[in-house]
């Protein structure tokens, strides 16, 4: 999801850019040539003049110099700040929160189906010895992991924090899309992906419903995000999510039946 995070930028901006795509579960980036661009064995990674850029909210930032039309940060001292906030919550919170909901959800699938010898030799190539912790957890316990709790905690935050936010506009820092919006973008969408936009629907959430249908109308949004995942892929988050919105409504407080509806 980072990575889409980058390539929403290089879309709405028309930048073009050679591709070459990691497989994550095949441990891609734990290969030596990799970690040399990237020691911390995650995506994405940008090279542009020989120069290797790593970590998505500095990449999108990078870009957004470069490459200055369209803009995509906000006016003003003020909404630039509130913009970097966001970028700074996905880094720090979102993206572990959405990593351990994913796992226990529907990724451990794959890794469970790997010889366990195969799947260790795996988690223990991680550099990211807490990550592969989690990952290890939730492999093994799915919603059943240490961690999944306050995963979802830290989602259903969000989702209060930005339909607050878009109070002022349409967009989380106004009334232009920003670089907020292509940071939360690709969470949302895997929350919408596994029936967590029970969050927002059925009048919970209305202005981050209205957020939400104003970003799948955006073509860089259909094409790098929406259309990274196969039809199969995403029928598979939906049905999973179906399984274990019980968990996730008694964590919640909510409905056991409110899941992928209106």
């Amino acid at each position: 999801m980072a990575a889409q995070k980058v390539r929403l930028v290089l879309h709405e901006k028309g930048i073009d850019c050679t591709r070459i795509a990691v497989d994550l579960r095949n441990g891609d980036v734990m290969r030596p040539a990799y970690l040399a661009l990237n020691p911390q064995g995650v995506v994405p990674t940008l090279v542009h003049d020989g120069e290797v850029i790593v970590e998505s909210s500095i990449i999108v930032e990078y870009l957004d110099d470069l490459f200055t039309e369209p803009p995509l940060r906000p006016a003003g001292s003020l909404a630039r700040a509130r913009m970097r906030a966001w970028l700074r919550r996905i880094d720090d919170e979102v993206q572990r929160a959405i990593g351990n909901l994913s796992m226990a959800v529907y990724i451990r699938d794959a890794h469970l189906a790997r010889p366990r010898d195969e799947l260790l030799a795996h988690l223990a190539r991680m550099p990211d010895r807490d990550r592969a912790q989690r990952q290890q957890d939730a492999i093994e316990y799915g919603t059943a992991a240490p961690q999944f709790a306050s995963a979802i905690g830290a989602l259903a935050r969000m989702v209060d924090d930005v339909d607050a936010a878009l109070g002022t506009g349409d967009w989380l820092t106004g009334d232009r899309f920003s670089l907020a919006d292509v940071a939360v973008a690709p969470y949302a969408t895997r929350m919408q992906m596994v029936g967590l936009d029970a969050l927002w629907l059925g009048g919970r959430r209305p202005r981050l419903h209205a957020w939400w249908g104003r970003l799948v109308q955006r073509p860089s949004w259909q094409r790098e995000v929406r259309d990274a995942y196969t039809p199969a892929a995403r029928d598979t988050m939906a049905a999973r999510g179906r399984e274990a919105w019980p968990v996730v409504a008694g964590i919640l407080g909510l409905p056991a039946t409110s899941v992928n509806g209106d």
